[in-house]
């Protein structure tokens, strides 16, 4: 058994490897449900759990016409692979080549350098956030300037400056003075004289009681 990958191409441009197995011993070949299986995603991976829910022969399923694995990952996700993507867990089959693979750091540590290398060699957009054109070094320092020419203005404080205007201070009221509410003018006191003859005999009539008077 062997453990081999495939450029992973869409519209024409490679984006990543897929894994695969090649020359499977019989023995890791997966058939019985509920077996602990092992993707060849996952084959330099510790940890995680894989059982096998169906195997698919081809023309069994029609969404893996080619055939493939139904499997259960952690936390009860479903995936799917292809017929050569899936193999009985080595330690399950006691398969001490595979279990051998899976524990060979030279050639893990090589992948994952290949890996890395690749990533690295992908071309870098500069600019800002979110994929924004970089500012223009001379705009930036005009508004930078601006800025501190702002915070120096307002001693750091944030909001409307205060007005330089002088205004007139306002002549406080003497107590006392006459005046009506809200700034209305007072009333003339002949005015104020003849309503207060028109209360009176309003109340006479009504006898100190208020609303309309009862039809007599």
């Amino acid at each position: 058994m062997q453990l081999a990958e495939r450029d992973f191409i869409v519209g024409g441009h490679k984006i990543g490897t897929i894994p695969f197995y090649t020359d499977i011993d019989p023995i890791l070949e997966a058939h019985k449900p509920g077996t602990r299986v092992l993707p060849a995603a996952f084959f330099y991976e510790r940890g995680g759990h894989f059982e096998l829910i169906k195997r698919h022969e081809p023309g069994e399923y029609a969404l893996m016409p080619n055939g493939g694995f139904e499997v259960s990952a952690d936390g009860g996700s479903r995936r799917y692979y292809d017929l050569n993507q899936v193999i009985v867990h080595p330690a399950v089959a006691k398969h001490r080549q595979a279990l051998d693979l899976m524990e060979r750091k030279e050639e893990k540590d090589e992948r994952a350098r290949a890996r890395d290398i690749e990533r690295n060699s992908r071309p870098k957009v500069e600019g800002g956030r979110r994929g924004r054109p970089a500012m223009d070094p001379a705009v930036k320092a005009q508004l930078e300037a601006d800025k501190a020419q702002r915070a120096s203005k307002s001693g750091g404080k944030r909001g409307r400056p205060k007005s330089e205007l002088v205004s007139t201070p306002k002549t406080p009221k003497a107590p006392g003075a006459p005046g009506g509410k809200r700034g209305r003018k007072p009333l003339d006191p002949s005015i104020r004289e003849a309503r207060a003859r028109e209360a009176v005999v309003r109340t006479a009539k009504s006898g100190g009681k208020r609303g309309r008077p009862k039809r007599g």
